[in-house]
Protein backbone atom coordinates (compact mmCIF):
# COMPACT_ATOMS: atom_id res chain seq x y z
CA UNK A 1 0.00 0.00 0.00
CA UNK A 2 1.37 3.40 -0.99
CA UNK A 3 1.08 6.20 1.56
CA UNK A 4 -0.45 9.44 0.25
CA UNK A 5 1.76 12.36 1.16
CA UNK A 6 0.35 15.89 1.54
CA UNK A 7 2.88 18.50 0.54
CA UNK A 8 3.41 22.20 0.05
CA UNK A 9 5.61 24.07 -2.40
CA UNK A 10 7.03 27.54 -1.88
CA UNK A 11 9.12 29.69 -4.17
CA UNK A 12 12.50 30.70 -2.73
CA UNK A 13 15.21 33.01 -4.02
CA UNK A 14 17.08 29.95 -5.38
CA UNK A 15 14.16 27.96 -6.80
CA UNK A 16 11.43 25.99 -5.11
CA UNK A 17 11.07 24.18 -1.80
CA UNK A 18 8.72 21.20 -1.48
CA UNK A 19 7.92 19.85 1.98
CA UNK A 20 5.60 17.44 3.73
CA UNK A 21 2.74 19.12 5.56
CA UNK A 22 2.79 16.38 8.23
CA UNK A 23 6.56 16.70 8.72
CA UNK A 24 8.03 20.02 7.50
CA UNK A 25 11.53 18.78 8.37
CA UNK A 26 11.20 16.46 5.35
CA UNK A 27 11.86 18.72 2.37
CA UNK A 28 13.61 18.96 -0.99
CA UNK A 29 14.67 21.72 -3.36
CA UNK A 30 14.41 22.08 -7.13
CA UNK A 31 14.85 24.64 -9.89
CA UNK A 32 11.18 24.25 -10.81
CA UNK A 33 8.08 23.22 -8.90
CA UNK A 34 8.15 19.89 -10.71
CA UNK A 35 11.80 19.23 -9.81
CA UNK A 36 11.15 20.06 -6.16
CA UNK A 37 8.12 17.76 -6.08
CA UNK A 38 10.01 14.93 -7.80
CA UNK A 39 12.91 15.29 -5.35
CA UNK A 40 10.51 15.18 -2.38
CA UNK A 41 8.65 12.21 -3.88
CA UNK A 42 11.91 10.33 -4.38
CA UNK A 43 13.09 11.13 -0.86
CA UNK A 44 9.85 10.08 0.82
CA UNK A 45 9.52 6.88 -1.20
CA UNK A 46 13.15 5.84 -0.74
CA UNK A 47 12.94 6.55 3.00
CA UNK A 48 9.23 5.86 3.48
CA UNK A 49 9.76 4.06 6.80
CA UNK A 50 11.28 7.25 8.20
CA UNK A 51 8.78 9.73 6.74
CA UNK A 52 5.35 8.11 7.00
CA UNK A 53 2.36 9.90 8.47
CA UNK A 54 1.80 7.23 11.13
CA UNK A 55 5.16 7.96 12.76
CA UNK A 56 4.30 11.66 13.16
CA UNK A 57 0.89 11.25 14.82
Amino acid sequence: MDTQISFGIEETTDGFLAYQLQNPSCYAYGSTEEEAYEALYTLTHEERDMYTWEEWN
